[in-house]
């Protein structure tokens, strides 16, 4: 009688806690059936009555030649068991007594050239010797969940269909030519083990063919030790995904087939004292076929992935799959990997995707708003920054361009110099300052010197900067003329500039100020025909240019003979507050009156105006015009959308200053860059101080946000009302 209990609750699999070992019934059965005069088999049992298999006394077990008896034990089920599965659960193993001429500590359970006819459950056993497996097969699977291995385990030439090895525990550990079919789960399971400087743990030429998940697991071996992967095929979804490498590692002539995440893992070193300090994994000739995606990712932007020197290259010609980067420190990687690594990106054959850290020094991703069509303008600044501060620095500085469309544009800045990031962020604040001082001077001015006062030549030492300077200047200059041409064309606003400063913004201190001098320094000398040059000569020569064209806003009303508005008060409002503003020579206001559908439409296609404002009656349902016969006719919000969205590339602002009409301020949002609106019925003393006031920021060259405001502080002042009912959109 064997008085070993179960220690746990295995639930589905062979023993559950609390029951005792069935093998001394098993023997005791195969005893009664045993025909007469035949030896019937026997289980030995220890002094503290385990038996054999069970027992913790090594060297009783070995004494009693415990490999043997095993292997006896798999015959007797096999020929004699009704289970569907082999019960090894809390088996104790120990090897064979070492033979004549052996180390005394080398024990070694071997097992050879057999088949488990049935799925072996070695279920929390304990492995106290070497492990030797060859040409051993397991065609209904091999489960090893929660085992230990104290001693070196090696696996040769062998199959299996079906590995569970979940939360396992392994000492230096080799599988060479062995074929896993179905699954094979390694989920929590930790390696350890040591080799000297060789390999610790090695799954060499070995071919996985189902599911294959090693999330959660440790590789923790001692020394210089590595865990490789050689010459391994991965041919369905493999989990790498919070895997601890905590040692050399190496992935060797791997083939990643299917789906393969390496998501949140860590490659690391702990106790390394010689060859692979500083190394954290070595990624060798990996092949990517086209069913492959392999991804390289961190979910926690703030802890990237890879910490130490990468190296990774790809058997190139079968590199047609995906492959993906996030969240991954790519200046880990030795040069010639992430140089490669680039070139593949640019080419588009592997993914570098957001969060990555591609350079020794980068700046956080900006993403610049620019409305109609300017954030070209903003891709074209950053490059001429970056080559003046290449220039003015003595220090290679590149722009990234992450993502880019006509509104928006995405970018980092970066560089691979040998200096410290305070430095650098320090190094860009210095050019940002020195490329604006250039603007700071008149076309009266001189900027730069080209020749001394007796007539010398400019001393080679400032060759240099003089150079710089220039072609930094000339670029901004070719860059201001085109914006320049926007503003004189009513495309382009104060806060288009402030994003256009906003590319290249180190100095926190006095932006805004900044921004609006430029805006300014912009309208003043690229909107008239005295444009900045380089010198007094260079500034003659210039062609003097067009004058800013008209800027129209369409004033539409649309009158109720049963509520009658005020509307000529409110249209002699908008025109005073026009006319006394700075802006009043490039603003030109026209006036539908009685606005029919016909009267709008055409009054569209005449004046192209960048700015219509609707008054009148407006519900739920839309705004209210007036038909041929002077009836009132109700056009709902889709039906104005539509015709805004012909007109996109000219209008800038809808103000629809009338009840309710924020409802349709939303439908024509999606084709113009703001409307305003009323969230429900508003009264006309509201209506009238809001116009006042929004055009009087309007007329003072003020953007479209800020006149909303000036809109709203004008009612609150007049106490009309409302204000809270008005919208931006």
């Amino acid at each position: 009688m064997c008085n070993h209990a179960y220690t746990a609750d295995y639930g589905s699999l062979p023993r559950s806690m609390g029951k005792r070992c069935p093998y001394p019934e098993f023997f005791r059965s195969l005893a009664a059936a045993a025909p007469g005069g035949m030896e019937p088999p026997a289980l030995p049992v220890d002094r503290q009555g385990a038996c054999l298999f069970h027992s913790g006394d090594l060297d009783w077990k070995r004494a009693n030649d415990l490999p043997g008896a095993f292997l006896r034990l798999v015959g007797l089920l096999d020929e004699h068991g009704t289970e569907r599965h082999y019960d090894f659960a809390e088996f104790v193993f120990a090897g064979a007594e070492p033979t004549a001429g052996s180390r005394p500590a080398d024990p070694l359970l071997r097992i050879a050239d057999t088949t488990f006819q049935k799925q072996a459950h070695f279920t929390a056993a304990r492995f106290a010797d070497r492990v030797e497996m060859e040409c051993v097969r397991f065609p209904g699977g091999l489960e090893l969940d929660g085992a230990a291995f104290a001693r070196n385990l090696t696996v040769t030439d062998t199959y299996i269909n079906g590995a569970g090895m979940s939360r396992a525990r392994f000492e230096r550990t080799w599988f060479v030519r062995v074929e896993i079919d179905s699954y094979a789960l390694f989920d929590g399971a930790r390696f350890t083990g040591t080799s000297n400087g060789g390999y610790a743990v090695n799954f060499q030429d070995t071919i996985f063919r189902g599911l294959t998940n090693f999330s959660g697991a440790v590789f923790e071996l001692r020394d210089d030790s590595t865990a490789a992967f050689e010459r391994t095929r991965f041919e369905e979804f493999t989990d790498f995904r919070g895997t601890r490498f905590n040692c050399h590692t190496e992935f060797r002539f791997v083939t990643f087939a299917d789906v393969t995440d390496f998501i949140d893992t860590a490659f690391e070193l702990v106790g390394s004292s010689a060859r692979y300090v500083g190394a954290g994994a070595e990624f060798t000739g990996i092949t990517v076929p086209a069913t492959g995606v392999l991804t390289f990712r961190s979910s926690d932007a703030g802890r990237k992935l890879f910490s130490h020197d990468v190296e990774m290259t790809f058997i190139e010609k079968e590199l047609a799959g995906t492959v993906y980067f996030e969240n991954v420190n790519l200046t880990g990687f030795v040069n010639g990997s992430r140089n490669r690594l680039m070139e593949l990106a640019r080419e588009g054959r592997v993914q570098i995707g957001t969060g990555c850290i591609k350079y020794r020094l980068q700046t956080p991703v900006r993403t610049v708003l620019a409305e109609e069509g300017n954030a070209p303008l903003v891709v074209e600044l950053c490059q001429t920054f970056a080559n003046y501060f290449t220039g003015s620095q003595g220090l290679n500085l590149g722009v990234e361009i992450v993502a880019r469309d006509q509104t928006r544009a995405s970018f980092f800045y970066y560089s691979d110099e040998d200096i410290s990031e305070a430095e650098f962020l320090e190094r860009l604040a210095q050019a940002e300052r020195g490329l604006w001082n250039l603007l700071t001077l008149g076309s009266h001015e001189q900027v730069l010197a080209l020749a001394s006062g007796d007539g010398a030549g400019v001393p080679a030492a400032s060759e240099s900067a003089v150079i710089n300077a220039v072609d930094g200047l000339s670029a901004l200059l070719g860059t201001f003329f085109r914006v320049g041409a926007r503003i004189a064309l009513g495309r382009w606003r104060e806060d288009d500039t402030r994003a256009l400063l906003g590319a290249i913004r180190f100095n926190e201190t006095g932006f805004d100020l900044r921004a609006g001098a430029l805006h300014r320094t912009l309208v003043a000398r690229y909107t008239q025909s005295t444009l900045i040059g380089l010198n007094r000569l260079q500034n003659a020569q210039l062609l003097p240019i067009a004058a800013p064209g008209k800027v129209r806003i369409l004033f539409l009303g649309a009158n109720s003979m049963s509520e009658p508005m005020d509307l000529e008060k409110e249209l002699s409002r908008i025109e005073r507050s026009l006319r006394l503003g700075k802006e009043a020579e490039r603003l030109e206001l026209k006036q539908v009156w009685a606005a029919t559908v016909d009267t709008l439409m055409q009054a569209m296609l005449d004046q192209s105006p960048a700015y219509v404002h609707f008054s009148g009656h407006g519900v739920e349902a839309g705004i209210v015009l007036r038909d041929e016969a002077g009836e009132p006719r109700l056009v709902p919000g889709e039906a104005l959308a539509s015709l805004f969205e012909l007109f996109r590339d000219t209008v800038r602002c809808v103000v629809l200053n009338a009840c309710y009409s924020a409802a349709q301020g939303h439908a024509i949002r999606r084709h113009v860059p703001h409307v305003i609106g009323m969230s429900a019925r508003i009264p006309d003393a509201a209506a009238v101080a809001f116009s006042t006031g929004f055009y009087a920021a309007i007329g003072a060259g003020k953007d479209v946000p800020f006149a909303f405001r000036m809109g709203k502080a004008r009612v609150h002042m007049e106490d009309a009302g409302g204000e809270d009912l008005l919208t931006l959109l």
